[in-house]
C-alpha cells in the first residue's frame, strides 16, 4: 500500500479477538479508505465496541493483517495514537478540570503551541456551543454537553481517524443533532468510524458495516445494502395496526409485518412477491383492523437492518457457528 493510500485507511484480514474462551471477533475482514463516515451497526453483543477498541490500538488480537493509517496494529502503535481521536461510550475526561483545562491537557499531550490551542479550541467550542461553559468543570456538564466536549477534545489535535463508540446514546435530540453537525463538517477530511443503534444515523453514513457474532455480514453504502435486502415495503393504515399486521402475516408471500404507530409495516421478499399491484389489492382487502389506506414505500434502514439480521441468522444456522 502506498504511503498516500495508507494515510486514511483501515485494512483488516482474519482479525480475531478472544476474551478467555469467548470469541468476540471471529475473523473480521474489512477495508476502508479515505475521508468518510463509516457506521458500525449490528445487534447487542455483535462485537462493535471490541472492533473499535482494536482498531484504536487498545487491545491485543490475532490477524493475518491489521493496518490502520499505515501502522501495523501488531507492532508499536504510538504513531497511530498520535493521529487518531477516540471517544468511548463512557465519559473519560477529567471531571474536576474545566472544559478549557481538559482541552489544554490534550493539547500538551500532542505538543500543540498555545497559539494553535487557542485557535482550534475557539473554533471547536463555538461549533459545539460550549464556549459559554469554557470555565465549567467537566463533571458539572449535562450528558449531551459531556459528549460534545469529548468529541471536541478528540478533534482538537486534528486526527486523521476519529473513532466514536455510540456517541449519541442517551443524549437529547438537540444534542444529537449538534453532534452530527460536527461530524458532517469533518467528513470531507477525516475518516470517521462510529457505532450507532439509531436508524436515522445509519442513513446518514457514507458506508455501513453490519457486524454480528463477531463477523462482518455485509458492508456497503446504505443504498447498496438496501438493494441487498431484496424487499418490497408496504404500509397499511387503519385504526388497529396490530390486527392489520396479524392478518398480513397470513398472506403466503409476506415475510414480516408489525405495527408501527398508526400503520402496519409489511415486508415482502422480491423472490416471493406476486407483484406490487397484487400486494396492494390484497392488503387493501384485509378485513381485520379496518384498512383505510395502503401504500408502497422505498426500503428504509429498519427493513434493511432486519433483512441483514435474518441473513446473519440463516448463515449462522447453516454453518453451525
Amino acid at each position: 500500500m502506498s504511503s498516500r493510500a495508507a494515510e486514511q485507511s483501515i485494512r483488516l484480514r482474519r482479525l480475531e479477538k478472544h476474551f478467555g474462551p469467548r470469541r468476540a471477533l471471529a475473523g473480521v475482514d474489512l477495508v476502508v479508505s479515505g475521508p468518510q463516515i463509516v457506521g458500525i451497526v449490528g445487534p447487542d453483543g455483535a462485537g462493535k465496541t471490541t472492533l473499535l477498541r482494536t482498531i484504536a490500538g487498545l487491545l491485543e488480537f490475532t490477524a493475518e493483517d491489521a493496518y490502520v493509517l499505515g501502522v501495523d496494529l501488531a507492532g508499536d502503535v504510538r504513531a497511530l495514537k498520535a493521529r487518531l481521536g477516540y471517544v468511548p461510550q463512557s465519559f473519560s475526561l477529567h471531571r474536576d478540570l474545566s472544559v478549557m483545562e481538559n482541552l489544554r491537557f490534550t493539547a500538551r499531550l500532542h505538543r500543540l503551541s498555545e497559539a494553535e490551542l487557542e485557535r482550534r479550541a475557539r473554533e471547536l467550542l463555538e461549533r459545539t456551543g460550549l464556549a459559554p461553559f469554557a470555565d465549567r468543570a467537566a463533571g458539572a456538564l449535562s450528558g449531551g454537553m459531556k459528549q460534545k466536549l469529548a468529541i471536541a477534545n478528540a478533534l482538537l489535535p486534528g486526527p486523521a481517524l476519529l473513532i466514536l463508540d455510540e456517541p449519541t446514546a442517551g443524549v437529547d435530540v438537540i444534542a444529537r443533532t449538534e453532534i452530527w453537525s460536527i461530524l458532517q463538517a469533518r467528513r470531507e477530511d477525516t475518516l470517521i468510524l462510529l457505532s450507532t443503534s439509531y436508524l436515522d444515523e445509519t442513513a446518514a453514513c457514507d458506508r455501513l458495516v453490519y457486524l454480528d457474532a463477531g463477523r462482518v455480514v455485509a458492508s456497503g453504502t446504505p443504498a447498496e445494502l438496501r438493494a441487498v435486502a431484496a424487499l418490497e415495503l408496504y404500509r397499511a393504515w387503519g385504526p388497529d395496526p396490530h390486527a392489520i399486521a396479524r392478518a398480513a402475516r397470513a398472506l403466503p408471500y409476506v415475510a414480516e409485518a408489525h405495527a408501527t404507530g398508526h400503520y402496519a409495516r409489511v415486508e415482502v421478499p422480491l423472490a416471493r412477491t406476486p407483484g406490487a399491484p397484487h400486494v396492494l389489492r390484497e392488503l387493501a382487502a384485509l378485513n381485520d383492523g379496518g384498512v383505510r389506506l395502503v401504500e408502497q414505500r422505498p426500503v428504509d434502514s429498519e427493513s434493511m437492518l432486519l433483512a441483514l439480521a435474518r441473513k446473519s441468522a440463516t448463515t449462522t444456522s447453516a454453518t453451525g457457528r
